[in-house]
Protein backbone atom coordinates (compact mmCIF):
# COMPACT_ATOMS: atom_id res chain seq x y z
CA UNK A 1 0.00 0.00 0.00
CA UNK A 2 2.88 2.35 1.00
CA UNK A 3 4.54 1.61 -2.63
CA UNK A 4 1.48 2.49 -4.49
CA UNK A 5 0.83 5.31 -2.47
CA UNK A 6 4.79 6.36 -3.23
CA UNK A 7 4.08 5.77 -6.87
CA UNK A 8 1.38 7.47 -7.15
CA UNK A 9 2.91 11.02 -5.30
CA UNK A 10 5.81 10.20 -8.17
CA UNK A 11 3.38 10.22 -11.20
CA UNK A 12 1.50 13.42 -9.67
CA UNK A 13 4.65 14.78 -9.06
CA UNK A 14 6.21 13.94 -12.76
CA UNK A 15 2.56 15.13 -14.19
CA UNK A 16 3.12 18.56 -12.45
CA UNK A 17 6.83 19.19 -13.63
CA UNK A 18 5.73 18.53 -17.42
CA UNK A 19 2.67 20.86 -17.08
CA UNK A 20 4.50 23.92 -15.69
CA UNK A 21 7.30 23.33 -18.02
CA UNK A 22 5.03 23.04 -21.03
CA UNK A 23 3.24 26.12 -19.61
CA UNK A 24 6.23 28.16 -19.35
CA UNK A 25 7.66 27.32 -22.95
CA UNK A 26 4.47 28.12 -24.40
CA UNK A 27 4.54 31.61 -22.69
CA UNK A 28 7.98 32.28 -24.09
CA UNK A 29 7.22 30.98 -27.13
CA UNK A 30 8.26 33.60 -29.97
CA UNK A 31 5.11 35.20 -32.28
CA UNK A 32 5.24 33.81 -35.79
CA UNK A 33 6.22 37.57 -36.72
CA UNK A 34 8.68 38.77 -34.22
CA UNK A 35 11.64 40.57 -35.44
CA UNK A 36 13.56 37.30 -35.53
CA UNK A 37 11.28 35.06 -37.92
CA UNK A 38 11.25 38.94 -39.89
CA UNK A 39 14.94 38.83 -40.45
CA UNK A 40 14.63 35.16 -41.33
CA UNK A 41 12.36 35.83 -44.87
CA UNK A 42 13.97 35.23 -47.83
CA UNK A 43 12.01 37.17 -49.76
CA UNK A 44 9.82 40.36 -48.40
CA UNK A 45 7.18 42.18 -49.81
CA UNK A 46 8.50 46.33 -50.37
CA UNK A 47 5.25 47.44 -51.31
CA UNK A 48 4.32 46.87 -48.06
CA UNK A 49 4.41 48.92 -45.04
CA UNK A 50 5.91 47.32 -42.25
CA UNK A 51 4.93 48.29 -38.38
CA UNK A 52 6.75 47.28 -35.67
CA UNK A 53 4.83 46.91 -32.34
CA UNK A 54 7.54 47.42 -29.08
CA UNK A 55 6.81 46.20 -25.88
CA UNK A 56 6.70 43.70 -23.16
CA UNK A 57 4.02 40.78 -22.59
CA UNK A 58 1.10 42.60 -23.13
CA UNK A 59 2.57 43.07 -26.85
CA UNK A 60 4.16 39.17 -26.87
CA UNK A 61 0.36 38.35 -26.78
CA UNK A 62 0.73 34.65 -25.26
CA UNK A 63 0.08 35.74 -21.73
CA UNK A 64 -2.19 38.54 -23.01
CA UNK A 65 -4.65 39.00 -25.21
CA UNK A 66 -2.58 39.72 -28.91
CA UNK A 67 -3.53 43.17 -30.27
CA UNK A 68 -0.84 43.08 -32.86
CA UNK A 69 -3.21 40.38 -34.23
CA UNK A 70 -5.70 42.39 -34.25
CA UNK A 71 -3.70 45.32 -36.27
CA UNK A 72 -2.81 42.55 -38.61
CA UNK A 73 -6.21 41.18 -39.25
CA UNK A 74 -7.42 44.62 -39.98
CA UNK A 75 -4.59 45.90 -42.09
CA UNK A 76 -2.90 43.22 -43.58
CA UNK A 77 -5.08 43.76 -46.86
CA UNK A 78 -4.44 46.98 -46.66
CA UNK A 79 -0.74 46.81 -47.54
CA UNK A 80 0.72 46.33 -44.05
CA UNK A 81 2.83 43.73 -42.55
CA UNK A 82 2.95 44.27 -38.41
CA UNK A 83 6.29 42.57 -36.44
CA UNK A 84 5.52 41.60 -32.81
CA UNK A 85 8.47 42.79 -31.01
CA UNK A 86 7.16 42.19 -27.56
CA UNK A 87 9.25 40.58 -25.31
CA UNK A 88 7.73 38.78 -21.83
CA UNK A 89 8.98 40.77 -18.26
CA UNK A 90 10.66 43.58 -20.39
CA UNK A 91 11.43 47.03 -18.94
CA UNK A 92 11.96 49.89 -21.20
CA UNK A 93 15.59 49.28 -19.82
CA UNK A 94 15.30 45.53 -22.17
CA UNK A 95 14.15 46.90 -25.13
CA UNK A 96 17.23 49.53 -25.30
CA UNK A 97 19.19 46.98 -25.31
CA UNK A 98 17.52 44.99 -28.38
CA UNK A 99 17.14 47.70 -30.43
CA UNK A 100 19.49 46.72 -33.30
CA UNK A 101 16.49 43.72 -34.22
CA UNK A 102 13.70 46.31 -34.03
CA UNK A 103 15.77 48.97 -35.98
CA UNK A 104 16.81 46.07 -38.30
CA UNK A 105 13.11 45.39 -39.58
CA UNK A 106 13.93 48.91 -41.57
CA UNK A 107 9.87 50.08 -40.19
CA UNK A 108 8.02 52.19 -41.85
CA UNK A 109 5.94 52.63 -38.52
CA UNK A 110 6.92 51.87 -34.60
CA UNK A 111 4.65 52.01 -32.19
CA UNK A 112 5.68 51.69 -28.64
CA UNK A 113 3.65 50.20 -25.68
CA UNK A 114 6.77 50.07 -22.15
CA UNK A 115 6.30 50.45 -18.90
CA UNK A 116 4.33 48.52 -16.94
CA UNK A 117 6.65 46.23 -15.89
CA UNK A 118 8.99 49.48 -14.34
CA UNK A 119 5.76 50.92 -12.74
CA UNK A 120 5.14 47.77 -11.26
CA UNK A 121 8.70 47.18 -10.14
CA UNK A 122 8.63 50.48 -7.70
CA UNK A 123 5.28 49.60 -6.06
CA UNK A 124 7.76 47.32 -3.40
CA UNK A 125 11.02 46.59 -2.74
CA UNK A 126 10.32 42.68 -3.20
CA UNK A 127 9.27 43.71 -6.74
CA UNK A 128 12.23 45.87 -7.53
CA UNK A 129 14.42 43.02 -5.90
CA UNK A 130 12.98 40.34 -8.20
CA UNK A 131 13.01 42.29 -11.46
CA UNK A 132 16.44 43.39 -10.80
CA UNK A 133 17.66 39.54 -10.64
CA UNK A 134 14.84 38.30 -13.63
CA UNK A 135 15.78 41.14 -16.10
CA UNK A 136 19.44 41.53 -14.85
CA UNK A 137 18.94 45.57 -14.56
CA UNK A 138 21.93 47.49 -13.85
CA UNK A 139 20.37 49.56 -11.10
CA UNK A 140 16.71 49.97 -8.90
CA UNK A 141 14.12 50.38 -11.12
CA UNK A 142 12.61 53.60 -9.81
CA UNK A 143 11.07 56.53 -11.59
CA UNK A 144 14.11 58.01 -12.83
CA UNK A 145 15.75 54.70 -14.32
CA UNK A 146 12.39 54.67 -16.26
CA UNK A 147 12.51 57.96 -17.28
CA UNK A 148 15.92 58.03 -18.52
CA UNK A 149 15.54 54.43 -21.00
CA UNK A 150 12.18 55.91 -21.99
CA UNK A 151 13.82 58.79 -23.50
CA UNK A 152 17.00 56.86 -24.63
CA UNK A 153 14.48 54.85 -26.61
CA UNK A 154 12.61 57.40 -28.58
CA UNK A 155 16.20 59.06 -28.88
CA UNK A 156 17.69 56.02 -30.67
CA UNK A 157 14.53 55.15 -33.05
CA UNK A 158 14.27 58.46 -34.37
CA UNK A 159 18.04 58.54 -34.83
CA UNK A 160 17.92 54.90 -36.27
CA UNK A 161 14.75 54.54 -38.38
CA UNK A 162 13.37 57.09 -40.90
CA UNK A 163 10.26 55.68 -39.23
CA UNK A 164 6.95 57.26 -37.68
CA UNK A 165 6.72 56.74 -33.95
CA UNK A 166 4.08 56.47 -31.39
CA UNK A 167 3.88 55.57 -27.94
CA UNK A 168 1.14 54.44 -26.38
CA UNK A 169 0.26 55.31 -22.55
CA UNK A 170 0.35 52.73 -19.93
CA UNK A 171 -2.94 50.48 -19.15
CA UNK A 172 -3.80 50.51 -15.69
CA UNK A 173 -1.89 47.86 -13.16
CA UNK A 174 -5.79 46.64 -11.88
CA UNK A 175 -9.01 48.13 -12.05
CA UNK A 176 -8.99 50.36 -8.64
CA UNK A 177 -8.29 53.65 -9.60
CA UNK A 178 -7.48 54.97 -6.22
CA UNK A 179 -4.93 52.65 -5.61
CA UNK A 180 -1.30 53.10 -5.78
CA UNK A 181 -0.47 50.71 -8.51
CA UNK A 182 -3.23 52.12 -10.55
CA UNK A 183 -2.12 55.65 -9.52
CA UNK A 184 1.64 54.63 -10.34
CA UNK A 185 0.74 53.68 -13.72
CA UNK A 186 -1.37 57.13 -14.59
CA UNK A 187 2.00 58.77 -13.37
CA UNK A 188 4.56 56.74 -15.54
CA UNK A 189 2.09 57.28 -18.55
CA UNK A 190 2.30 61.62 -17.72
CA UNK A 191 6.14 61.03 -18.17
CA UNK A 192 5.67 58.93 -21.29
CA UNK A 193 3.25 61.65 -22.90
CA UNK A 194 6.11 63.95 -21.75
CA UNK A 195 8.59 62.51 -23.75
CA UNK A 196 6.94 62.67 -26.42
CA UNK A 197 5.88 65.68 -26.36
CA UNK A 198 9.83 66.91 -26.04
CA UNK A 199 10.69 64.31 -29.12
CA UNK A 200 8.08 65.27 -31.39
CA UNK A 201 6.27 61.88 -31.91
CA UNK A 202 2.71 60.93 -31.47
CA UNK A 203 1.30 60.11 -28.05
CA UNK A 204 -1.52 57.36 -27.81
CA UNK A 205 -3.89 57.82 -24.87
CA UNK A 206 -4.71 54.24 -23.62
CA UNK A 207 -4.47 54.66 -20.04
CA UNK A 208 -7.22 57.32 -20.42
CA UNK A 209 -9.03 55.18 -23.08
CA UNK A 210 -9.26 52.48 -20.06
CA UNK A 211 -9.63 54.38 -17.05
CA UNK A 212 -12.87 56.41 -18.93
CA UNK A 213 -14.38 52.91 -19.87
CA UNK A 214 -13.85 52.08 -15.41
CA UNK A 215 -15.15 55.23 -15.07
CA UNK A 216 -17.95 55.03 -16.58
CA UNK A 217 -19.24 51.70 -15.89
CA UNK A 218 -18.30 52.39 -11.88
CA UNK A 219 -17.41 48.35 -11.06
CA UNK A 220 -15.51 48.50 -8.32
CA UNK A 221 -12.82 45.47 -8.54
CA UNK A 222 -13.33 42.35 -5.93
CA UNK A 223 -9.70 42.08 -6.13
CA UNK A 224 -6.80 44.05 -4.46
CA UNK A 225 -3.42 44.43 -5.82
CA UNK A 226 -2.62 43.96 -2.09
CA UNK A 227 -4.14 40.31 -1.80
CA UNK A 228 -1.37 38.23 -3.81
CA UNK A 229 -1.20 39.97 -7.27
CA UNK A 230 1.17 37.35 -8.46
CA UNK A 231 -0.78 34.45 -7.68
CA UNK A 232 -3.80 35.94 -9.61
CA UNK A 233 -1.29 36.49 -12.36
CA UNK A 234 0.30 32.93 -12.09
CA UNK A 235 -3.23 31.07 -11.96
CA UNK A 236 -4.20 32.71 -15.29
CA UNK A 237 -1.41 32.36 -17.36
CA UNK A 238 -1.48 28.66 -16.51
CA UNK A 239 -5.69 28.79 -16.60
CA UNK A 240 -5.22 29.68 -20.69
CA UNK A 241 -1.97 27.97 -21.97
CA UNK A 242 -2.60 25.27 -19.70
CA UNK A 243 -6.32 24.76 -19.70
CA UNK A 244 -7.45 26.80 -23.06
CA UNK A 245 -9.52 28.96 -20.89
CA UNK A 246 -10.14 32.18 -22.35
CA UNK A 247 -8.62 36.05 -21.16
CA UNK A 248 -12.46 37.15 -20.81
CA UNK A 249 -13.22 34.50 -19.06
CA UNK A 250 -10.24 35.01 -16.53
CA UNK A 251 -11.05 38.43 -16.63
CA UNK A 252 -14.52 38.10 -15.52
CA UNK A 253 -13.72 35.22 -13.02
CA UNK A 254 -11.09 38.04 -11.63
CA UNK A 255 -14.04 40.79 -11.46
CA UNK A 256 -12.25 42.33 -13.58
CA UNK A 257 -13.35 44.57 -16.86
CA UNK A 258 -10.41 45.69 -19.33
CA UNK A 259 -7.47 43.51 -17.29
CA UNK A 260 -7.17 39.35 -16.56
CA UNK A 261 -4.89 39.34 -13.60
CA UNK A 262 -4.17 42.99 -12.99
CA UNK A 263 -0.95 42.98 -15.86
CA UNK A 264 -2.82 41.84 -18.50
CA UNK A 265 -5.26 42.63 -21.12
CA UNK A 266 -8.40 40.74 -22.43
CA UNK A 267 -9.99 41.35 -25.54
CA UNK A 268 -11.99 44.63 -24.74
CA UNK A 269 -8.30 46.40 -23.39
CA UNK A 270 -6.51 44.64 -26.62
CA UNK A 271 -8.98 46.29 -28.93
CA UNK A 272 -8.72 49.53 -26.94
CA UNK A 273 -4.69 49.77 -27.84
CA UNK A 274 -5.40 48.55 -31.74
CA UNK A 275 -8.18 51.08 -32.30
CA UNK A 276 -5.67 53.56 -31.30
CA UNK A 277 -2.99 52.12 -33.47
CA UNK A 278 -4.84 51.67 -36.45
CA UNK A 279 -6.40 55.17 -36.32
CA UNK A 280 -2.66 56.80 -36.29
CA UNK A 281 -1.38 54.68 -38.88
CA UNK A 282 -4.35 55.47 -41.23
CA UNK A 283 -4.50 59.15 -40.39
Amino acid sequence: MIIRIIALFGVLIFILIVAITYTLKQAQKLPLNSPVNFHGKSTQDNNQKTVVCVGNSITHGQVSYNYVNILSERLSVDGYQFVNAGINGNLVYNVVNRLDKIIGCDPDYVTVLIGTNDANASLSDENSVRYMKDMALPEEPNEGFFKKNIEELIFQLKKQTNAKIAILSLPPIGEDINHIAYQRTKEYSGIIQAVAKKNTVDYLPLHEKITEYIQADGQHPKLSYDNGFRWIMIKGIFSHLLLGTSFDKIAANNGFLIVTDFLHLNSRGAKMAADLIENWILK
